[in-house]
């Protein structure tokens, strides 16, 4: 009697996880080479420019690890990812190796580890961001991320709550780049860089803890000047809801654009 197909799939799912436990515990993560059907190594070059969205998951380590660290670090280049998405699963997990310089132009490796909770949209969380050689202490490895977004405040955000210039706050453009290159994962780096994305304004909601807040949301309202190619409502909002789970280490963006034809 020929195998039964449901047995041959279990033996091929353990055969992966055990040629994966073999990279990992060889290599560890960041540091795999080659690579297996669940993880695979991505190097950044000329050859090979990194993606646009991974460069924007980098940015999101780095901006993790400036909030809690009081830094002020900047992303140079991704010199390479490790990508783990098991097979039949479309979101991925990118664990993240790259350069980064402080204002003095001093020059420092990282390594982050950004988890996609959903495909094509932007419910991200970062329990990893830190220098080479650091290691990292957690409780527990496990945290459910709140999906839940407020909705949109029947009085004006903009006249509620505390405006944040983005002169003065990078990040903001990062969680406006993010929300749209999620959302829109055919778009090219270009298409949603300062050219084609003006932020108007951006409140905050902290519970008047200030701009370092771990636990805040973002209301943003922004022109997307590259829908109009195509004659579409130019004028959006976006709300956006960063955390911080202090026993996992896990920090999470979760946002939801928002059109209106006012």
């Amino acid at each position: 009697m020929p195998p039964r197909i449901g047995n041959h799939r279990r033996e091929e799912s353990l055969r992966l996880m055990r040629d994966t436990k073999k990279l990992v515990e060889k290599y560890g993560v960041f540091d795999i080479k080659g690579g297996t059907l669940e993880l695979r190594e991505n190097i950044c070059d000329e050859r090979f420019p990194c993606p646009g969205l991974v460069l924007l998951y980098a940015r999101m380590g780095l901006h993790r690890y400036n909030l809690l660290q009081g830094t002020k670090f900047q992303l140079s280049r991704v010199e390479k990812y490790i990508l783990s998405r098991p097979p039949g699963v479309v979101a991925g997990s990118y664990y993240i190796t790259l350069d980064a310089t402080d204002p003095a132009g001093s020059l420092q490796t990282f390594q982050t580890h950004v988890s996609e909770k959903g495909y094509g949209r932007f419910t991200l969380s970062c329990n990893i961001a830190r220098i080479r050689g650091e290691t990292t202490n957690v409780k527990r490895r496990s945290h459910h991320i709140d999906r839940g977004l407020p909705e949109w405040p029947a009085e004006n955000p903009f006249e509620k709550y505390n405006l944040v210039e983005e002169s003065d706050n990078d990040w903001i453009r990062l969680y406006m780049e993010l929300a749209v290159a999620t959302k829109d994962r055919s778009r090219e780096a270009s298409d949603y860089g300062p050219s084609k994305l003006e932020i108007v304004k951006v409140a905050m909601d902290a519970n008047g803890e200030g701009l370092n807040a771990l636990n805040a949301t973002f209301y943003v309202r922004y022109k997307d000047l590259y829908k109009t190619q195509s004659g579409k409502v130019l004028d959006r909002f976006a709300i956006v809801r960063r955390r911080f789970h202090e026993d996992t280490g896990s920090f999470s963006l979760v946002g939801s654009q928002v059109t209106r034809t006012s």
